[in-house]
């Protein structure tokens, strides 16, 4: 389903179920995505609170990513490139970036317009000043039928991933990079078993893939994590620590899914 290469998690997200979405969710993917695409990524740094510390902390940034030149985000990314739009070389501590881009969110409703708006499901959804006041969000002819055709795919991959990764990697491989960053919607997906992917099937796949996908899929970018020996080892061994940390982040910082924002903070090195 090509349409899966060309949006993110939070598009296909608010595509599926825009009512009952919170923006922890829609913000938590977004972030693992742009992790994924290696667009930002996480940093541990082990150093003292002050020089007259006896203990040595570890401590958690989030810096720009080797595919931030080359990405070009879409709206609702920005909460997350923006600060290092202005300075790639800055180190942010992981719990004020959460706070950030939640300040930079607007709340749930404006979250929502906001990724409406990208080019590839605007058309999804009926553009009117009246739904816009009473902030209404439906669908159009055509979005009704991708909604229905996007789960119908996404919980047959579902249905079948784990089987696939243990009996045909090569289909499994597939499935997985004509999805992109929608991985993170598949709830019986082992990433473990992804660690078992022979390099030689990935670069057979590459070769296929950028005869087949056009420049507005991001499926080089996915690839380009697989191809990544030290991500998967540092990644995937954390991947749910990572999940849980930004529950915790976001909960902690006093962010809700209303419509005020966190109160600003620095955090950067």
């Amino acid at each position: 389903m090509k349409i899966l290469s060309k949006i993110t998690p939070a598009e296909a997200m608010l595509i599926k179920d825009d009512v009952s979405l919170e923006l922890k969710d829609l913000m938590k993917y977004t972030f693992m995505d742009l992790l994924l695409k290696k667009v930002i990524e996480i940093k541990e740094i082990n150093k003292k609170l002050h020089p007259k510390d006896k203990y040595i902390r570890t401590y958690t940034y989030v810096v720009s990513g080797k595919n931030f030149n080359k990405y070009k985000p879409k709206n609702h990314e920005l909460i997350y490139v923006r600060p290092f739009i202005k300075s790639q070389s800055i180190q942010i501590l992981f719990k004020h970036f959460i706070k950030m881009a939640y300040e930079s969110s607007n709340g749930i409703w404006n979250y929502k317009k906001t990724i409406r708006s990208n080019r590839e499901i605007s058309q999804f959804f009926k553009q009117t000043f009246l739904l816009n006041l009473f902030r209404f969000s439906i669908l159009t002819g055509n979005g009704v039928k991708i909604k229905k055709e996007i789960s119908n795919y996404l919980n047959e991959i579902d249905q079948n991933i784990d089987n696939l990764l243990h009996n045909d990697k090569k289909k499994g491989l597939e499935l997985l990079l004509s999805i992109g960053g929608n991985i993170f919607l598949l709830k019986n997906l082992n990433f473990q078993l992804l660690k078992k992917i022979n390099k030689e099937l990935l670069n057979h796949q590459k070769v296929l893939y950028a005869d087949t996908y056009d420049s507005d899929s991001d499926w080089w970018l996915y690839v380009d994590f697989f191809e990544d020996d030290y991500m998967f080892d540092s990644y995937f061994d954390s991947f749910d620590s990572t999940l849980d940390s930004f529950d915790s982040e976001f909960d902690t910082s006093g962010c809700s899914s209303c419509d005020s924002g966190c109160s600003s903070c620095g955090g950067c090195d």
